[in-house]
């Protein structure tokens, strides 16, 4: 019986919540497009920020040292020796350059000026491993314990790497980071108060019925129930139309930026994702909101 009491006030509520909305569809309306917008601008700056992470991070790939080995190593063996690069923390990958390689490379770059080594007989070029990091050890202090490590080495004639580019990647990394969180922030924290603010006015223009409700006894939360259905409700119908405004919103940028930064605007995620996470996304909001809301208004 209280299971089937249960179920009743339940269906009730949401029913109540439903004819409410029906009632008073302009400000829901107005609550679920005000949404829809907030979160297709939020989803737009998340979708930047994880597309220029992904292409900062493969300028980080960029990031590669050079070790020059002695002569007298090589007899160790090449694989011997790869190994021992290989498995130092924070290398990524290790491709051994032989010293006829290293020839044909620099022959490769003075291309119409080969005069300039035409007189040498003995290929003066060491052999050397021209070492990739790891993504987590792209910024400079990352760098540097490898160079270290790899400096200490007893076949290791010299070490080499572009330290002005890596402090420079490093910082400008860091400067995204920084930027991207504190936007984002910023950008969450606006939607959540339009939105909480949005179904404030709608809790407003409905005090009388909520003061009747409470003078025939209702709780708080019988009376907050209904809000916090509508509230996941207009959630919903605002994350389907965030998918419109996203959709709209993309292709007009794509029409008028430059076609090295489409990069920027693509998707990361399919559209049947896309749908779910802008539809729960715009749940969670509404039901955040209408949570905040109605707890105001009630004075607790």
């Amino acid at each position: 019986m209280k299971k089937r009491g249960f179920t009743s006030g339940v269906v009730y509520l949401a029913a109540d919540a439903l004819r409410s909305m029906r009632a008073n569809a302009a400000s829901c309306a107005l609550t679920a497009v005000t949404l829809g917008f907030s979160l297709a601008i939020f989803f737009l700056f998340l979708f930047i920020f994880i597309n220029l992470e992904s292409a900062v991070n493969k300028w980080g790939d960029k990031t590669h040292i050079v070790v020059y080995i002695k002569d007298t190593a090589l007899k160790d063996g090449v694989e011997r020796l790869r190994d021992s690069a290989r498995f130092i923390p924070g290398v990524k990958t290790v491709e051994y350059v032989s010293k006829e390689k290293a020839l044909e490379e620099l022959k490769a770059e003075l291309k119409g000026h080969e005069e300039i080594i035409a007189g040498v007989d003995v290929n003066p070029l060491p052999a050397s491993f021209d070492i990739r990091v790891s993504p987590a050890y792209t910024d400079a202090q990352g760098v540097a314990s490898v160079v270290g490590t790899l400096k200490a080495m007893s076949w290791a004639s010299d070490v080499q790497y572009s330290r002005e580019w890596v402090e420079k990647f490093s910082a400008f990394l860091r400067f995204i980071e920084l930027a991207a969180t504190a936007v984002g922030v910023f950008i969450a924290a606006a939607t959540v108060f339009i939105i909480s603010n949005t179904i404030r006015l709608t809790v407003w223009a409905r005090r009388d019925e909520i003061e009747v409700m409470r003078l025939v006894g209702a709780t708080d939360a019988y009376i907050k129930i209904p809000f916090f259905i509508e509230g996941v409700i207009q959630g919903f119908i605002g994350g389907v139309f965030a998918l419109g405004v996203l959709t709209a919103g993309r292709y007009i940028l794509l029409g008028r930026m430059p076609g090295y930064l489409d990069f920027a605007l693509s998707l990361p995620l399919d559209f049947p994702e896309l749908l779910a996470a802008l539809a729960a996304s715009g749940m969670l909001m509404g039901a955040t909101a209408s949570i905040i809301s109605t707890t105001r208004f009630l004075g607790n």
